[in-house]
């Protein structure tokens, strides 16, 4: 009788081990694989919000346009960017505008924060000139892409890439 009991009780044993390691490995799993899709969503989320308000940032100067008017301007002029409006109280067209306060305001957020990035636009040929990045971007990325009306049946799509 004895040797039953005890059979019983290592039976119990086991099982309680085997419950132990399932419930370990499920643990290491759940908590690993969110980390990297929450990585992932905020990458995703900080490049949406970065093109939503870069967008909508006034220029200093250049009669005080958007980023969004000076890249419909730009858009607008050929692929050496003649045609592009002049800014009356600065040297840049509204192409180089548009250019450099982009690469300033990605300075001091994502390259400052140690991220590579890639920034492009598609659509015209003048506005694909315009090409922003940090760094080299192999691998995983995440990102976000913003369509712009230029004018009724043309639009330009702006693009950012935070890279790993």
């Amino acid at each position: 009788m004895r040797s039953k009991g005890q059979m019983e009780i290592f039976g119990l044993v086991i099982i309680v081990i085997l419950l132990t390691l399932g419930l370990l490995f499920t643990i290491v799993v759940l908590t690993k694989q969110p980390t990297q899709e929450v990585q992932r969503v905020k990458e995703s989320i900080q490049a949406a919000n970065f093109l939503n308000t870069i967008v909508g940032t006034t220029s200093v100067g250049c009669g005080q346009r958007t980023v969004r008017e000076l890249l419909q301007n730009c858009a607008l002029s050929n692929e050496d960017w003649i045609g592009a409006a002049q800014c009356n109280d600065r040297p840049e067209n509204t192409c180089e505008l548009a250019r450099d306060m982009m690469e300033e305001m990605l300075g001091v957020t994502l390259k400052k924060w140690g991220k590579n990035y890639k920034f492009f636009i598609n659509g015209t040929d003048a506005a694909e000139r315009i090409i922003i990045e940090s760094g080299p971007c192999t691998g995983e990325r995440e990102g976000f892409s913003r369509p712009e009306v230029v004018t009724p049946g043309l639009d330009i799509v702006l693009t950012l890439h935070i890279c790993r």
